[in-house]
């Protein structure tokens, strides 16, 4: 799909867009459905007798952080869907996020929910991250809806609170929460989640938006583009 179109599909959306947006919520909920299944329900020795392997639930406290992090996920979720996010959502929107959300919340719940050694001091840092995480992600937005409300701010940029930070301070969060779910499922293999988020943002999200707040803000975006870096500050 060329760049242009992608970038017209998710910022060229009018309207309300609530039938995208329930049903993104309800397939999200499916997955902390399947998450919750694996983790308390069973559903790892049930998983793994499927294929003949002898699957079992590990440590205690690991599952339930895990369990408690990717229901707190979901919240977000509900939140910048329906309180925070202005644009529309398109379909192809939502039956991209969908698979990769379930994908996340498999691996996570599967790798974490196996792990049988006590949760320890990394896991307690993976909590410590996925709260920062968590509230620099929806407290950035929080900040940008407000601002937004002022009826003097319609069509103006928002570069205040973490966004002069940052020119991504959300996408930063989840970067930084799904790492720290990542060193709570203390499992190498779910490293590839934060690395491959990492690459989306830096070679689709963060160039496409930056192009749709270049074409709609003009000078503003580019003066406020100078000052700042994208996703990591003093790095990138």
């Amino acid at each position: 799909m060329p760049k242009q179109s992608l970038q017209q599909q998710m910022y060229g959306v009018t309207g309300a867009s609530r039938a995208q947006r329930v049903t993104l919520a309800i397939l999200i909920a499916c997955c902390v459905g399947v998450a919750w299944w694996l983790l308390f329900g069973g559903g790892i020795a049930a998983a793994g007798g499927r294929f003949g392997w002898e699957w079992t639930a590990g440590d205690a406290t690991r599952r339930a952080f895990l369990g408690a992090g990717l229901t707190i996920y979901f919240v977000r979720v509900l939140f910048t869907e329906f309180a925070f996010l202005q644009r529309g959502v398109s379909w192809a929107e939502v039956f991209t996020i969908a698979p990769w959300a379930f994908a996340i919340y498999v691996l996570l719940a599967l790798a974490g929910g196996m792990n049988p050694a006590a949760l320890g001091i990394t896991g307690i840092d993976g909590a410590v991250l996925f709260v920062l995480g968590s509230w620099m992600n929806s407290y950035a937005e929080y900040q940008r809806h407000v601002w937004k409300q002022c009826p003097d701010h319609r069509g103006k940029l928002f570069t205040g609170g973490l966004f002069c930070r940052v020119r991504h301070p959300n996408y930063l969060g989840d970067l930084i929460s799904f790492s720290g779910l990542c060193l709570i499922a203390g499992h190498w293999i779910t490293a590839i989640i934060p690395a491959l988020m990492l690459c989306g943002f830096v070679f689709v999200n963060i160039p496409m938006l930056d192009a749709h707040l270049r074409e709609h803000y003009g000078p503003a975006f580019d003066e406020y583009a100078r000052k700042t870096r994208k996703l990591i500050p003093f790095v990138y």
